[in-house]
């Protein structure tokens, strides 16, 4: 809606003092209510609308709604056939019912019922949300992407089709008019993401971010989380969902600031500040492994300076050099936390080195870290791009839905 509460309330009380026997007035009233987020009072005015006028379709729907809110799904889903009886022509009860149907996880039936709506309803964008949704939790995400995309393309193509009939004064159509009627306008969901401008649609962007994400194309799910980003500023389940992809990139300084920016907004949030810590830990290891290098390089240096000197003033045998100069001698680093690493010189000059105690982590590679998290989990993240997992839960989503 518009977020226009306070105008909401006086309207519809006024309309209940001036109509106390009209229905529309009660629904009014039920929807202001709704908007507060209180939902057993609006239940009472939309009962008392659906007593008023019984054949009103958009009082048992709204009722409906205000069951489901309240996690009531058998009477949500009887209102929902109550209006379906009333009006079957009309897509939007098989719409909510299917709604209902997958936030109870009954996938077969949302199916079923979002398909039924999306043929009667010729189209419906928020019926390509909901089956993406779907596609989502049976993990078939290339089929959710498809269905996101579509609904991003026939909801930017519908507002661009109301501003040209909007400024159609003229008596030739504009070019954007022609491009829209023959079906050539946007041609790619990039674009269709550029387009976007509606903030309803923010989470059908930010679960085809997440679909990006499991396939692992995490370009185009960064772009579609910095366009969440753009639409509502200060959500931090877009801070958050950004920070993981660029942690999956590789961009730990990028993904660390964006954590940040999750926890100041949500400061109790347990993905962030257990991803941040995530994040930190990797990143100082990487910078203790790149510090160890550095002096690995130097003791090699001083290494084989010594021996020149030794060769050119004593002039020793190849019993000896092999039997004392190049005999592996220990060097102790730190390595992570608690880490020991043993740096050894081989007899060719190269570099030999035994970790203990940590795993060291070389971004871009194929490398594994392991560590133990908060309460004993063991988490793990692939360094090429894989997701991250939690032993005792699973991989970890984010997908939203709009009611």
């Amino acid at each position: 809606g518009l977020g226009h509460k306070r105008l909401l309330f006086g309207l519809a009380h006024e309309w209940v003092d001036a109509a106390p026997k009209s229905a529309q007035a009660w629904f009014a009233v039920g929807s202001y209510y709704y908007a507060c987020g209180r939902y057993h009072v609006a239940q009472r005015h939309y009962c008392r609308a659906t007593r008023l006028d019984p054949h009103c379709p958009e009082a048992w729907i709204a009722f409906g709604c205000a069951f489901a809110a309240s996690d009531e799904s058998d009477q949500a889903l009887a209102s929902f056939r109550a209006a379906q009886r009333l009006a079957p022509a009309q897509h939007s009860s098989l719409l909510y019912m299917g709604m209902e149907y997958l936030r109870t996880n009954h996938l077969v039936l949302a199916q079923h019922f979002l398909s039924a709506a999306l043929q009667s309803s010729g189209g419906d964008p928020l019926c390509l949300h909901e089956l993406g949704v779907a596609a989502f939790n049976k993990r078939d995400y290339e089929v959710a992407i498809n269905y996101f995309g579509k609904a991003l393309r026939t909801s930017v193509e519908t507002s661009r089709q109301t501003q040209t009939i909007g400024k159609q004064q003229q008596k030739l159509p504009s070019p954007s008019t022609i491009e829209i009627a023959n079906g050539s306008s946007l041609k790619t969901t990039t674009e269709c993401i550029d387009m976007c401008q509606d903030d309803f649609w923010e989470p059908t962007l930010f679960n085809l971010g997440q679909c990006y994400r499991k396939t692992r194309q995490f370009v185009q799910a960064a772009h579609c989380f910095e366009k969440c980003l753009v639409l509502c500023p200060g959500k931090a389940s877009s801070y958050a969902a950004l920070g993981f992809t660029k942690h999956l990139m590789g961009d730990l300084d990028g993904a660390v600031e964006l954590y940040h920016q999750a926890l100041s907004r949500k400061p109790d949030d347990p993905f962030s500040s257990e991803m941040l810590n995530r994040a930190l830990q990797e990143s100082l290891e990487s910078f203790t492994i790149q510090d160890d290098t550095n002096n690995d390089d130097n003791n090699l240096s001083s290494v084989s300076s010594s021996k020149n000197n030794t060769s050119t003033n004593f002039n020793l045998s190849n019993t000896m050099m092999s039997g004392n100069l190049f005999s592996p001698s220990p060097q102790t680093t730190r390595s992570g936390a608690g880490g020991v690493m043993s740096s050894f010189l081989s007899p060719d000059g190269s570099m030999m080195s035994s970790a203990r105690g940590s795993s060291s982590i070389l971004r871009g590679g194929a490398s594994s870290a392991r560590r133990s998290g908060a309460g004993g989990r063991d988490i793990s993240m692939n360094t090429d791009g894989s997701n991250l997992s939690l032993a005792s839960g699973g991989d970890i989503d984010m997908s939203m839905t709009m009611g």
